[in-house]
Formats: structure tokens, C-alpha cells, sequence
């Protein structure tokens, strides 16, 4: 009898722990990373009875495990680091094409169009300075379009750096905690059970690290758990290796505690990667440093071009004091900048700024003050692209546009791309892993009958016993 309510006990026990376990379930329906846990239920060893045979003993709970698996796992970490990566592009080439404004009303266009509308006006009239005047204003304005949009690209260049560094701080806190974690799931399994909710701690950092850069998992027989980027361990079960960047020649690279260099396949350490040191040659990735050069071509190229032509022409008035000659030319710059940073620097030259006379319009030495020679060929020049960049600026202008639509338009195929790929991943790891309500309720209905029933079995042999003790060898008295 009493082996009858062994087996029912062991029975209204099992019942009991898998409402638990589905109680946890419900409980954690919306904690994220959470993986649906389940009790693993058998038989306990039957007793064997003499004349009889086996007799079965009843039930237990010997484990919970949580439903998991580990090749959705892996296809998620593995696209979840492009999306990263494509994610990060996107987000700043839509800033590097806001910073260009093209086209808007105060893009470099419209800049060029006042420009020559200005020098248009003027050789309607060159000895006004009421018309110079809105040249050299409009110059200015022009310069200062480009040293502003220039000072941008550095601006955002730095903010990328700040960012990486930021990324660089998250990566290796992480691994820290990933360590840590390793440590506690290590020691708590020593029975040979699993620390289900620590488990699924581990693997949301992963999943985090995974978004930042490619990262692979594994996990021995002997629980020892590594985690590695680009075939070095960032984390060796409970040992971290610190990653951190240095600057080479204006270009960020990642460096292991070792002095080793790191290689960054993927994620949004990539991203921001290519985005600071991009500069498309060889075939590298056009990113900011990419921008920068073709606006300092661009003022340079442009401000050589016109100097050239405009030191051809002679200045209003005063030629014997600027020591000009006939076919010589005055020799004035009208632009001016620094070899080292031109788009930065491009501004009007000093003897234009000072004296607006000093604007070389004419084709001739000694020539009438409405001589417009050289300010016809200066105007002139905008179509037949006589700069040192072998382009109209416009068409210039045009290139960099392309460049950066393409870049963008591809960035942001790609990071659709990869994010509908991950949603599925995603929507299928979750039909794996995640709680549904309807499953975790009729399992609560099942458990909370077998456990009714068991109680009723242990009511029943209690009767039972009652009867057999209470009412035996009454009979005939």
C-alpha cells in the first residue's frame, strides 16, 4: 500500500513542478531573449516483484531544459552583423547627403548659379562697383558654402570616431559580462543540469555583440564556452581579450591586448569602419575621407582654374602701378587657400577683398573701362570646363551627387535586404523558442488534471486503507 502512494505522490509531484515550469513560462512571455522552457518527464525504475514481474513505480521531473536551437541561432548572429553594417551606412550617408543639400536652394549649384549670374551682371557694366560688388559677395558666399560643408564632413568624421571608440567600450564590456556569465552557468551545472535563465542572459549579450560585429560561438563538451572574431578568441570561456583601436595615418584600426591586429568582417564596427577610413581607392569602400578629397579637388581644381584665367586679365584702372603688361596680365589670384586643406580654406584673395578694382576684367592693357574680355572668357569657362579637375564644375558637382545616390540607394537595398532576412530568422527562432499563451494554457489545464487525478488516487488508496484497517475481522462479531 504503501508503494500505491509512492507512485501517486511521485505522480501529484511531477504534475505540481510542471505548473511550475509552465507558470514560469507565462510569467516570462515578454522578457526578451527568454527561451520557452519545458520539464523532461520519465518513468522512475519499476519494483520487481516476486510471482508478479515489474510494477511500475511512477513519474518524475529530472530536468528542464529550455527549446532552443542552435543552428537558428547561428543563422541569426550571422546575418544579424550585416544588418548592422548596412544599418550604420545608411544612417550616415543620408547625413553625408543632407550635408551637401543637393538639390535645395542652398546647394552648391544654386551657390554657382548666383556666382555667374553675378559676373553676368558685371560685364554688363564692369567699371560699376555697384556690379562688383555683388560678385565678390557672391563669391564669398560661395566659398563659405564650401569651408562650411568641408568643416561638416569633419565634424561628422570625429562624431564617427567618438562613435567607434563607444562601440569598441560596449564590445569589451560585454565580453566581460559574457565571461562573467560563463563562470556562473560553469559552476551551477556541475550536476549535469542547465542554468536555463543564465543561459538565455548569454545569449542575449550575444546576440547584442552580434549586431556590433561578426562574432562565433562554441561551446565544448566540457561546458567551456568561446567566443571569437575573425578566428580570435575574444572570450575563452572565463578569460577576456581586451580589444581596442589606434589611429595610423589618419586611419582607425582594431588591435588585440596583443598588439595583434583584429579583423572586423562584419557589423557595426565594419560599418563605421569603411564610413571613416572609405577613401575608394583600390577599391575601398567611398566613405567620408572619399567626400573630403573630391571637395578639396573640387576647390582646388575650381579655384586654380579661375585664377588662371582671371591672372590673364587686367584690373580697372592703375596698370602701371600693378606693374602690368601687355599680354602678360595682372598676375591677381581671385581665389586663395591652403595646399594642405583647400576646401576648408577656399576664400576670395586678399587684394579682391581689399579693392574691388582689383577684379581682373578686362582683355587688354590700357583698354576702356567697359573693357569685359577676360570677364567674358572667366563666365565662359563654367561650360567648357577649362579647370584643372578636366570637368565643368557643375558636372563636378554632378559625380559627387552620383557617387553618394548610389552608395546611399545601395546601402539601403542591402539593409532591407538583410533586415527581411533577419525577420524571418527571427519569426522562426521565435515560433522555436518563444511562448505562445494557447500552448502554455492547455499544458496548465493537462498538468492541473493529472494533478486532480493523482490527488484523487492518493483519496482513494487512503479510503482504502481506512476500510481494510478500521472494518477487517468485524465481520461476524
Amino acid at each position: 500500500m504503501d508503494f500505491g502512494f509512492s507512485t501517486a505522490v511521485k505522480g501529484l509531484l511531477a504534475s505540481q513542478r510542471s505548473l511550475y515550469i509552465t507558470s514560469h513560462n507565462i510569467a516570462n512571455s515578454n522578457t526578451k531573449g527568454y527561451s520557452r522552457q519545458e520539464g523532461s518527464q520519465r518513468a522512475t525504475s519499476p519494483l520487481k516483484l516476486p510471482g508478479v514481474g515489474f510494477i511500475g513505480s511512477g513519474t518524475e521531473i529530472y530536468n528542464v531544459i529550455r527549446i532552443r536551437d542552435t543552428y537558428v541561432d547561428f543563422k541569426y548572429r550571422n546575418e544579424n552583423a550585416p544588418v548592422g553594417e548596412w544599418a550604420i551606412k545608411k544612417d550616415i550617408l543620408t547625413e553625408i547627403e543632407k550635408i551637401f543639400g543637393e538639390p535645395s536652394d542652398s546647394s552648391f549649384r544654386q551657390y554657382l548659379d548666383d556666382f555667374y549670374k553675378a559676373l553676368e551682371d558685371m560685364s554688363k557694366n564692369p567699371s560699376d562697383m555697384s556690379y562688383r560688388e555683388p560678385v565678390r559677395e557672391n563669391a564669398l558666399a560661395l566659398t563659405k558654402h564650401i569651408n562650411e560643408t568641408a568643416q561638416r564632413l569633419i565634424e561628422l568624421r570625429e562624431e564617427i570616431g567618438f562613435a567607434i571608440d563607444a562601440r569598441v567600450r560596449s564590445i569589451n564590456g560585454l565580453a566581460s559580462q559574457i565571461a562573467t556569465l560563463n563562470r556562473q552557468i560553469y559552476a551551477n551545472e556541475l550536476d549535469g543540469r542547465h542554468a536555463n535563465d543564465l543561459r538565455d542572459k548569454r545569449d542575449l549579450l550575444i546576440d547584442e555583440l552580434s549586431k556590433m560585429v561578426n562574432v562565433r560561438v562554441k561551446e565544448a563538451e566540457d561546458g567551456k564556452f568561446t567566443v571569437s572574431i575573425g578566428g580570435v578568441t575574444l572570450v575563452d570561456h572565463m578569460e577576456v581579450s581586451v580589444l581596442k583601436l589606434e589611429e595610423e595615418d589618419g586611419n582607425i584600426i582594431f588591435k588585440w591586448g596583443n598588439g595583434s591586429e583584429a579583423i572586423v568582417q562584419s557589423g557595426e564596427l565594419k560599418g563605421f569602419l569603411d564610413i571613416y577610413n572609405g577613401d575608394g581607392k583600390d577599391n575601398s569602400y567611398r566613405g567620408i575621407k572619399y567626400y573630403q578629397n573630391r571637395l578639396d579637388e573640387f576647390a582646388r581644381g575650381f579655384a586654380e582654374g579661375f585664377n588662371r584665367i582671371h591672372r590673364q586679365g587686367y584690373i580697372l584702372g592703375g596698370n602701371e602701378d600693378t606693374n602690368t603688361v601687355e599680354g602678360v596680365g595682372s598676375g591677381i589670384n581671385f581665389f586663395a587657400y591652403d595646399t594642405h586643406n583647400p576646401a576648408a580654406t577656399i576664400t576670395l584673395d586678399n587684394l579682391i577683398i581689399e579693392d574691388l578694382k582689383n577684379m581682373a576684367a578686362a582683355g587688354s592693357i590700357g583698354g576702356s573701362a567697359e573693357d569685359n574680355g577676360n570677364l567674358l572668357r572667366l563666365i565662359s569657362q563654367r561650360n567648357t570646363g577649362d579647370f584643372d579637375f578636366n570637368s565643368s564644375p557643375d558636372d563636378f558637382i554632378k559625380s559627387i551627387m552620383s557617387n553618394y545616390a548610389v552608395d546611399s540607394i545601395q546601402s539601403k537595398r542591402m539593409y532591407e535586404t538583410q533586415n527581411l532576412i533577419l525577420k524571418n530568422i527571427e519569426s522562426k527562432r521565435n515560433s522555436i523558442s518563444g511562448v505562445s499563451y494557447d500552448e502554455e494554457m492547455a499544458n496548465m489545464v493537462k498538468f492541473q488534471q493529472a494533478y486532480i487525478a493523482s490527488a484523487r488516487m492518493i483519496n482513494t488508496l487512503d479510503e482504502i486503507i481506512g476500510l481494510t484497517v478500521n472494518n477487517l475481522g468485524l465481520v461476524g462479531r
